[in-house]
């Protein structure tokens, strides 16, 4: 199994942790990753030029086109932004020919069949749970997980086809596989604040802070992620005093996995910030 990885830009400088237990996680699944010249995935440019935003993803699916490979990513966001613009070029024939006419003057073009996939639907929907439950080397401490979806992936479900939006499985039936124990939590699919961090932090703050608050409510002892946004989000430490110690240690399902397929914790990238009777 082979397809183009990509990390999208937040993973390579601040999230380094999820990119190494990412491979790690892959390769032990027997799964190629293609290293191809992708540039950004396109969401940042989107409330500028919606034009350059869906170019830029395009040329990213034309790449990966090239080499007749899909596009596998952890990232979230960047799955979600991936998907639109495969939905509206398919849906806007002027703007498909706008960039169809840009991708030309690099020698590119795209036929519309490399699709995208995030780690968890890939995980689920390809890879298969039955198959993963065969894979499982040791059963981790039954520790209660909340879970962040991460919003891009769900919303809107007709362009994503991730999960249903409304009440989502597939992260929870995952996890599962490992040992702990997903607790029914009410914000599951809510919005971790971090895309607005930058033009409105107490509001970010605000929604983290509550988020977290529910969580432990809900008798979580951590919060799960598979978003390099939310992780990122979760992991603000340097905020904890507004966080009024309602703080809850955030861990990539990547390493939870990683740990519960045998995979060596070097591999993974625990360097020892998390409880190590969780990763025995």
């Amino acid at each position: 199994m082979k397809f183009a990885y990509f990390p999208g830009c937040k993973i390579s400088f601040y999230m380094q942790d999820y990119g190494i237990s990412f491979k790690a996680l892959m390769e032990t699944l027997g799964v190629e990753l293609i290293r191809l010249p992708f540039n950004c995935c396109g969401y940042p440019a989107r409330k500028r030029s919606f034009e350059v935003s869906m170019l830029s993803s395009i040329k990213n699916l034309a790449l990966a086109g090239k080499y007749d490979l899909d596009i596998i990513t952890p990232c979230k966001c960047c799955f979600g932004q991936l998907k639109h613009a495969s939905y509206w070029y398919e849906q806007n024939p002027a703007l498909k020919e706008k960039i169809d006419g840009f991708l030309a003057q690099e020698n590119l073009s795209w036929d519309g069949k490399s699709h995208i996939k995030h780690l968890l639907s890939f995980l689920h929907a390809d890879f298969g749970i039955r198959a993963l439950e065969k894979r499982i080397q040791k059963k981790l401490p039954g520790k209660k997980m909340a879970v962040q979806y991460g919003c891009h992936a769900l919303r809107p479900f007709s362009i994503t086809g991730f999960d249903n939006p409304y009440a989502p499985k597939i992260f929870e039936e995952l996890l599962s596989v490992t040992g702990v124990k997903p607790v029914e939590w009410s914000k599951s699919t809510e919005c971790c604040g971090n895309p607005i961090f930058n033009g409105n932090p107490e509001l970010s703050l605000k929604i983290l802070q509550n988020k977290m608050e529910t969580a432990r409510d809900a008798g979580a002892d951590y919060i799960c992620t598979a978003c390099t946004h939310c992780q990122m989000q979760y992991e603000m430490t340097q905020y904890q005093k507004q966080l009024n110690n309602h703080s809850l240690p955030a861990i990539l399902f990547t390493q939870i996995l990683g740990a519960a397929l045998g995979i060596n914790n070097n591999l993974l990238s625990l360097s020892g910030k998390l409880p190590l009777a969780l990763f025995p």
